[in-house]
């Protein structure tokens, strides 16, 4: 039998290094967090990196510290993989910024399976054959099943940073008020697959959010909880998105709070769905070809 296949993934509960900047940045928002449902210091999008291997590679996984890993998946964690002399194999996993030092990638290029998207790509100076895309995509392989019956309703998630200042807070409750259910990012991965997979609609403040409701044919929309839309968007987001065909679309939050304005984005979500579905299905057979070194080392 294969050892367990050794992975990082961020992880607050599990990274004694990041639990203390988690507590020292954002430890009003995860105090409130506690509350409710899911477990603490935990984020679905990140924890899905588990599963995902599991099931894609069918091996045991374990969790490993940035030096010991035999693998990176899904999450923006190409930063700390070169600051923190990460080893592992680098499938799907993303960049927070395009600024990649020529050294680091250099020393790293033979290490990629995949990388997030093109943007990443070439801030590594990658081959254009590189297979792209996130790995969360996968769940359309992995369950194949959902959605099973009829949607129903909006669904809001949160990120975790939603919840730490009062002006993101009144606006989770107004969107609340008109009838759409709050999911945290505290959810387990399988526990939030099932709600995207049943919605009629996913509003979402990160990205993961986005990226598993199109990997589930749910028409989704990327919302701003803040005050203003932002006039530029992080390059994570463009990177996901140009993998799949997109321009980067934020919606301000008020414009959610009636029901014409809710409509008119779930309308929008499905026209964005017309353009990913194919392109997403090729993705998939992309990464799941490009895992096969994972199925077998040690």
């Amino acid at each position: 039998m294969l050892a367990p296949l050794k992975a990082f993934w961020w992880s607050p509960r599990r990274d004694l290094r990041v639990l203390a900047h988690e507590l020292r940045d954002h430890g009003r928002a995860w105090g409130r967090l506690l509350a409710g449902p899911g477990r603490a210091f935990t984020n679905y999008g990140d924890e899905l990196s588990e599963l995902v291997l599991r099931e894609a590679l069918g091996r045991r996984v374990a969790w490993a510290p940035l030096g010991r890993e035999d693998v990176v998946a899904i999450g923006s964690a190409m930063g700390p993989y070169i600051a923190r002399g990460g080893v592992g194999r680098i499938w799907g996993t993303g960049l927070h910024t395009p600024d990649v030092p020529a050294a680091s990638a250099e020393l790293i290029r033979h290490r990629v399976l995949a990388i997030r998207g093109p943007l990443a790509r070439d801030a590594f100076g990658l081959h254009q054959d590189t297979p792209l895309g996130d790995p969360g995509l996968l769940v359309r392989a992995l369950r194949p099943g959902r959605p099973a019956g009829r949607r129903r309703g909006t669904v809001l998630i949160t990120h975790f940073t939603s919840h730490a200042d009062r002006q993101q807070r009144e606006a989770i409750a107004a969107i609340a008020a008109c009838g759409v259910r709050v999911l945290p990012p505290t959810l387990s991965p399988a526990a939030m697959l099932d709600e995207i997979g049943a919605a009629e609609h996913v509003v979402s403040a990160g990205m993961h959010g986005i990226i598993l409701a199109h990997a589930l044919r749910t028409p989704a929309t990327l919302v701003s909880l803040r005050p203003r839309t932002p006039s530029d968007v992080a390059f994570k987001y463009h990177d996901y998105h140009r993998s799949v065909g997109l321009d980067v679309h934020v919606t301000g939050w008020r414009s959610l709070v009636s029901s014409t304005g809710r409509s008119a984005a779930r309308m929008q979500g499905e026209r964005d769905l017309e353009v990913v579905d194919a392109r997403i299905d090729d993705l998939v057979d992309g990464l799941l070809a490009a895992a096969a070194p994972l199925r077998s080392s040690s």
